[in-house]
């Protein structure tokens, strides 16, 4: 069947200035270009340039375009910065069609702001679009969340949600709060965070000690001092493992290993480390730890599984949907007595956990080609 040309207008994307702001979204257009040409669009202000940048990748079945200009301060700044946006993206919107004709489709990656070009996309050339939303900020629990934001981006995000012609999410969970905090009558597929296979995939681990790894970018809702801290209080178990911390900096984190005497013992800190780097990290480790208060869905779950690697995380957000008792054990968040109970449980009866298999269903879930499916399967439903 002919490859269809979908436009994807992508609210966050990485670039050279913000290299993981969201990898998750480029690895969904890695899988979607299996089946169909995909054509990113990506416009973001920065402070890292002097004048207006344009990047350009193209690989068999993905073009991306990034442009970067420079953010301006204060308020009429905050203005300014807008305006410059709202110009680069439409300049760049006629100018792809004028050179590739118009696209069959257009995919918008999280809303706020890219759908704002989409709206604008339909009304000018009547190119209906998708959405897909990544951002987890739909929780309550979060300090800045959505029912935070002013009246303006709550009609904005719902005229969005409300003009496309389907909508998706990566989670159930995801997909429901949406529902709750925009508009109850939305419908959504749900297509959860695809995995480079070709780097996450289930390798013998060297001898060694029981390692438990944890990776995030060590922000407060992912707890991993409440993971600390439960290695240190019990290191009379625990004596016979290691934990790898990999993600950004945190020197509170480093200060308590050191202060336990365990830093560089058995707590290992391996800082922000190459997408390629955390596969093999994860390959020689035994389990997978994530003890966050919330989650939408975690790449790092799915990346562990498909490398056969069983998980320990907490019962929160869409983390259900992603595991079963044949991988995973799931805790209450903040609580660290069934943390520990957990981690004594997964040492004691790890020989029952059959890492191939893990592995093998994992790779049936998250692959590029499964996920690339999924997507081909969202396009043929709307384009006649």
């Amino acid at each position: 069947m002919k490859r269809k040309k979908i436009l994807w207008l992508c609210s966050w994307y990485p670039s050279k200035s913000e290299p993981f702001n969201g990898d998750f979204i480029q690895r969904h257009a890695r899988a979607a270009s299996l089946l169909n040409d995909i054509h990113v669009i990506h416009v973001s202000g920065t402070n890292d340039i002097q004048s207006t940048s344009v990047f350009v990748n193209k690989s068999e079945g993905l073009s991306e375009k990034i442009i970067l200009y420079k953010n301006r301060k204060g308020k009429i700044g905050k203005l300014i910065n807008h305006l410059n946006w709202n110009r680069i993206y439409k300049k760049t919107i006629k100018d792809f069609i004028n050179e590739n004709g118009r696209p069959d489709l257009v995919h918008v990656h999280v809303p706020m702001k890219a759908g704002l070009i989409a709206l604008w996309m339909k009304k000018k050339f009547s190119i209906p679009f998708i959405v897909t939303e990544h951002w987890g900020f739909y929780n309550e629990v979060l300090k800045e969340n959505y029912g935070t934001k002013p009246a303006w981006f709550k009609n904005l995000t719902k005229e969005i949600f409300l003009n496309a012609i389907k909508n998706s999410s990566v989670s159930n969970y995801l997909a429901e709060k949406i529902k709750k905090y925009v508009a109850p009558e939305l419908k959504f597929e749900i297509i959860s965070n695809t995995v480079d296979t070709g780097l996450f995939f289930h390798k013998p681990k060297l001898s060694g000690k029981f390692r438990f790894i944890h990776i995030s970018n060590l922000i407060p809702l992912k707890n991993a001092e409440g993971l600390l801290f439960t290695i240190i209080e019990a290191q009379n178990f625990f004596q016979n493992i290691e934990l790898i911390i990999v993600g950004s900096e945190n020197g509170f984190l480093e200060v308590t290993a050191g202060d336990s005497g365990l830093l560089n013992k058995s707590i290992f800190f391996k800082g922000e480390i190459p997408y390629s780097k955390v596969a093999e990290e994860i390959q020689q480790s035994d389990c997978l730890v994530l003890f966050s208060n919330i989650e939408n869905s975690p790449c790092v779950i799915s990346e562990a599984l498909c490398c056969g690697v069983p998980v320990i995380a907490t019962n929160v957000g869409g983390v259900p949907e992603l595991v079963s008792t044949e991988n995973s054990i799931l805790v209450e968040a903040g609580n660290t007595f069934q943390l520990e109970e957990a981690m004594k449980k997964m040492i004691e009866n790890y020989s029952s956990y059959d890492k191939k298999k893990i592995a093998e269903d994992a790779h049936g879930k998250f692959s590029y080609y499964i996920i690339g499916k999924k997507l081909d399967d969202l396009y043929k439903s709307v384009i006649t």
